[in-house]
Parts: structure tokens; C-alpha cells; sequence
């Protein structure tokens, strides 16, 4: 009985088990397809970290390539970190407003006794010098001589940073929107003397022609400052925002990529 129910039954048996393993194999096939459909996991994007930065070219400026090398290096160093940046272009008091109000960090700010009070600050990113520029047919030939600085009318940047020298009692200062301007009322005879950072105010000479041969700088500088990123010291992330771009900055310094970057835009002077 067994062996006939053995016999007859298993030409039967073929075909169902193929339709078993058919079955099987297109079910297995349909989910390895539904698997492969699914949606990759995208990465997180990186946090956005917003920058207020004034026009200042050759520094920085939305009309230089990367935006300027400060910008450029700035970019770089959040990066590393695993940040990303978003800059905001402004005039120096609103900038500093901004700041103060935990609305951006400050990028490429001097530092100050006012300002230290406000903000914490990172390592230096770039260093400036700061003094003056004068008419090309300017009788001044020295700032330091004494009494001269109370004697001339001195264009300044409105909200900017000024040098203990412009400081001093007796100073007149006629503050306006930038060192383009000043340098314009400069030709103008409207100002004796501009205030501005060397390599800036040397940009805007070249790149105007309003203003070629027409200003000349003067003679030392006043000073050589640093500038930095700042972020308002009641910044619930001031300490973790500026310890991530200090590392990816030390980074950049470690493996050549800072110095090639303003060696690019033929500042390897501001190097500080």
C-alpha cells in the first residue's frame, strides 16, 4: 500500500513542487526589488551657522571670488567642523547691532575694551594695518606730529573700530558709510585725512578711477590689529560655535590650505 502510494504519487509531486519553488522565488525576488526601492538615508545637513560681515574687499566682498579670502577661509575652517555658513553683507553699525543681539557671529571684527565686554572672540583670522590716506599734493608728511591730529578734520567709518590715537581729546571726526567715501571727500578737499585699513583703502584707489593718482596712503601705519570671528558672550552657543571653528582654523594652518589662500589673493602679509 505504502510502496503504490509512493509510486503513483510521485509524478504528482513534481509539478507542485516547482510551483512551490516558484512561488517562492518570485516572492523572494519581489522583496528584494521593494527593499532596493526604498529610499537611501540622507545625511543630516550641517548646522547653519549665520555670519553679518561688511563689504571690505580685498578681505571680503560678495563681488570677489569665495567672497574674499576671509570668507573663503571662514567657509573652510566650519566646514571641518561640520558646519555650514551663511553670510550676510551689512554696514559696521548694523553689523555690531546684529552681533550684539544673537542674531549672527561678527566676522572680521577688531577687538576693543568696549567690545570685549560684549563679545568672546576666536583666534585671530587675518591682521590689518590701520592708519591713513591723504590727497596726492597733501602738505601732511606725518601723522605723529604733535598736534596735527587736533588740527585736521579726519573721515572714519561709522561704527567702526578707531585706534586709541583718533581717541584723544580735541580729535574731529566726520564718520560716513566707508572708506570709498571717505576716500571720494578726500579728493574733494572735504577731509584732510582718511582712516582705513592699508590694503582696503589701496583696493578701492586702484578700482576706481575717480581716485588713481589722486590719494596717496601716508606713513606709518597707527597700528597693526587682528580680525576675528566674535559671538555674543550670552550666545547659548557661543563656546561650541567658536571651539569649532578654532579647530578647523588650526587645521587649515597645520596642512598649508590658510596660507594658500592668501597667498591667492596676494595677502600673505595679513597673516598673523
Amino acid at each position: 500500500m505504502n510502496d503504490k502510494f509512493l509510486i503513483s504519487a510521485g509524478p504528482a509531486l513534481g509539478p507542485r513542487l516547482l510551483m512551490v519553488l516558484s512561488l517562492g522565488l518570485s516572492l523572494g525576488l519581489a522583496s528584494h526589488q521593494a527593499a532596493q526601492a526604498q529610499p537611501q538615508s540622507i545625511p543630516p545637513s550641517p548646522e547653519l551657522v549665520p555670519l553679518c560681515v561688511g563689504d571690505f574687499p580685498p578681505f571680503n566682498s560678495a563681488h570677489l571670488p569665495q567672497q574674499g579670502p576671509v570668507i573663503e577661509i571662514t567657509t573652510e575652517a566650519f566646514k571641518r567642523s561640520g558646519y555650514a555658513v551663511k553670510t550676510q553683507f551689512m554696514p559696521w553699525a548694523r553689523i555690531v547691532k546684529e552681533g550684539e543681539e544673537k542674531n549672527c557671529l561678527i566676522l572680521g571684527i577688531w577687538r576693543n575694551a568696549q567690545r570685549d565686554q560684549i563679545f568672546n572672540f576666536s583666534l585671530p583670522i587675518v591682521q590689518q594695518e590701520l592708519g591713513f590716506f591723504v590727497r596726492q599734493d597733501s602738505p601732511i608728511q606725518d601723522w605723529r606730529k604733535p598736534g596735527l591730529l587736533q588740527q585736521e578734520l579726519i573721515g572714519v567709518e561709522r561704527g567702526s573700530y578707531l585706534s586709541p590715537a583718533l581717541q584723544a581729546p580735541g580729535v574731529h571726526l566726520d564718520p560716513s558709510g566707508g572708506i570709498r567715501t571717505n576716500l571720494q571727500k578726500l579728493v574733494r578737499e572735504r577731509i584732510h585725512l582718511a582712516y582705513a585699513a592699508k590694503e582696503s583703502g589701496l583696493y578701492a584707489i586702484q578700482n576706481d578711477e575717480g581716485l588713481k593718482h589722486k590719494v596717496r596712503w601716508l606713513p606709518p601705519a597707527i597700528e597693526r590689529k587682528d580680525a576675528f570671528l566674535a559671538c555674543a558672550k550670552d550666545h547659548p552657543e557661543q563656546a561650541r560655535l567658536l571651539n569649532a571653528f578654532d579647530r578647523g582654523l588650526r587645521s587649515m594652518r597645520a596642512d598649508g590650505s590658510y596660507q594658500k589662500i592668501l597667498k591667492r589673493a596676494g595677502l600673505e602679509a595679513a597673516a598673523p
